[in-house]
């Protein structure tokens, strides 16, 4: 009798265990994830991201030297976590179909043409993008979006915007040409 309890004591916590292994094995899907990390942005955090992505995009349909691929200056994009900051270059995925941290591909000779110092020249059919924010508030910001393409090609529109209706509403208020 004895024998008989120890052995089904001894089944049933390997069954435990082996149940405990197999939960502690699986790991969350994208979808998981991604909803993880909609739920850990702040709406502060989601403002200023859709800020940034209004801009970039407003600028690159202003000009830009291609679709071939979007490179974005990451380091510009204040007040964002590592996290936030794919997550917009996610969102400018309408722009290109390679949509690329600038910080990746800035060394790639089929996106960038480099003159015999290692200088950026011009991009090969694409556009580098950046911001450079002036001002910013919860509800109004003045803020630079930066398309560039080539030392003989970039436009660099400056907006004033205004968060009105849960959405960003940009305003040209100058452009400057290179």
């Amino acid at each position: 009798m004895k024998k008989t309890i120890f052995v089904l004591l001894v089944s049933a916590a390997i069954v435990f265990l082996l149940i405990g292994c197999d939960s502690q094995g699986n790991t969350p899907n994208d979808k998981v994830q991604a909803e993880e990390i909609q739920q850990e942005i702040s709406a502060e955090e989601r403002r200023r991201m859709d800020l940034y992505v209004a801009v970039l995009k407003a600028a690159f349909q202003e000009e830009n030297g291609g679709k071939a691929f979007v490179a974005v200056k990451l380091d510009t994009l204040e007040g964002l976590s590592d996290e936030e900051k794919v997550e917009v270059l996610k969102e400018l995925s309408d722009l290109s179909p390679n949509v690329y941290n600038f910080k990746d591909v800035k060394n790639d000779s089929t996106k960038f043409e480099l003159d015999d110092d290692g200088r950026l020249v011009r991009t090969i059919d694409g556009a580098l993008l950046w911001i450079e924010v002036e001002e910013y508030s919860e509800s109004k910001s003045t803020i630079t979006g930066v398309s560039w393409f080539g030392n003989l090609g970039a436009v660099f529109p400056k907006y004033e915007a205004i968060f009105k209706n849960g959405k960003w509403q940009l305003e040209l208020i100058s452009m400057a040409v290179s």
